[in-house]
């Protein structure tokens, strides 16, 4: 399992929305020193986009909790968006080199693939976005107020 940290922002109904406490990619970049990730990101900064789950638990702004996503539902959702894509553009390219003379058209036939492998990529992730792909809540630690 893969767990994040999140603060509760708002709820509107069932739905809440999170602010992911982003984490940095080892200890030596908090401390400013050595690689290049944590130069990368103190330049993008500590940005985050809000997520929204739905829940039926009593959260309220300022809870934190703990969100858990498994392993499988990220490696398949990793496959479905980079791997469609990679691989519509070199089966489109394999069949227009053995199709084609110009390398200019067999370039243009594999961006084709690449793009016809990202709409297919699409088409197959919205059934997908509610059920295994959703973090669920793992622990939530109550705001105790001012």
């Amino acid at each position: 399992m893969i767990s994040e940290q999140a603060i509760v922002t708002r709820r509107d109904g069932k739905r809440v929305e999170l602010e992911l406490q982003r984490g940095s990619a080892c200890g030596q970049c908090e401390l400013s020193q050595g690689c290049g990730t944590g130069a990368l990101g103190r330049l993008l900064g500590k940005r985050s986009k809000p997520l929204v789950i739905e829940t039926d638990r009593d959260l309220k702004p300022g809870d934190r909790l703990q969100l858990g996503l498994s392993e499988s539902a990220l490696v398949r959702a990793s496959l479905t968006v980079y791997g469609l894509p990679l691989l519509g553009m070199v089966i489109a390219g394999l069949i227009a080199s053995f199709a084609i003379e110009s390398d200019v058209l067999i370039a243009l036939a594999a961006c084709a693939g690449f793009i016809g492998g990202y709409k297919f990529a699409r088409y197959l992730s919205h059934p997908l976005e509610h059920d295994p792909l959703t973090p669920y809540i793992v622990d939530i630690r109550v705001n105790p107020g001012p």
